[in-house]
């Protein structure tokens, strides 16, 4: 299973999450969202899974990697939505997707 990964940053995350729940969906959705207390919403159906803040391109890799493997084959999503806390590694975090770097190669979106 290949599923498709949208990248998406700073800014407002519910507004974001909330944008991307209002699109037509190809099947079963997951979000991953690196923050620290910011609340977030999600509906019952859609898995939410956080990362500590830090960049997840250099030091927060690893719980990077383990969350979006553990995600994939938990919940067998069609479309995770990754919401970033910066945007200043955001080509580097989309290589690392692209290129299976992080154990689970995507489509990035």
């Amino acid at each position: 299973m290949r599923a498709t990964i949208r990248l998406a940053s700073p800014a407002d995350q519910q507004a974001q999450l909330d944008d991307w729940l209002a699109q037509p969906s190809n099947g079963r959705r997951a979000v991953i969202a690196e923050s620290g207390l910011m609340p977030l919403e999600a509906p019952d159906d859609v898995p939410l899974a956080r990362l500590a803040p830090g960049c997840v391109c250099c030091v927060g890799q690893v719980p990077l990697r383990v969350t979006l493997t553990r995600t994939v084959r938990t919940h067998r999503p069609h479309e995770v939505l990754l919401l970033l806390a910066t945007a200043d590694h955001l080509v580097r975090v989309r290589a690392l997707l692209e290129d299976g770097s992080v154990g689970v190669r995507f489509e990035v979106g």
